[in-house]
């Protein structure tokens, strides 16, 4: 049963292993349309991710440095993917 520390010290425990995703919807549904990914006990980690021992979590979301770095970090693969088959002959 994993205990789940967020940013402001409050703890939300589980009774099985939950996302980044599950921990954004327990406290909104706002929040968790919002979640792009999660930093666990320091380390990033995709949204989908389990997490299945007690850590600390950061939900990280587009107003965060990360979450804009992971957005464009996207884009960037998206505008290639279309040029590179473009110049396949």
């Amino acid at each position: 049963m994993p205990v789940i520390t967020l940013p402001d010290g409050s703890q939300r425990q589980f009774d099985h292993a939950v996302s980044t995703m599950d921990v954004a919807l327990s406290i909104g549904p706002g929040l968790a349309k919002a979640c792009i990914a999660g930093r666990v006990d320091g380390v990033r980690v995709d949204a989908c991710d389990l997490i299945e021992n007690d850590a600390s979590l950061e939900i990280i979301t587009a107003k965060d440095e990360d979450g804009l770095e992971i957005i464009r970090h996207s884009c960037a693969h998206l505008l290639v993917t279309p040029s590179s088959s473009c110049t396949q002959t």
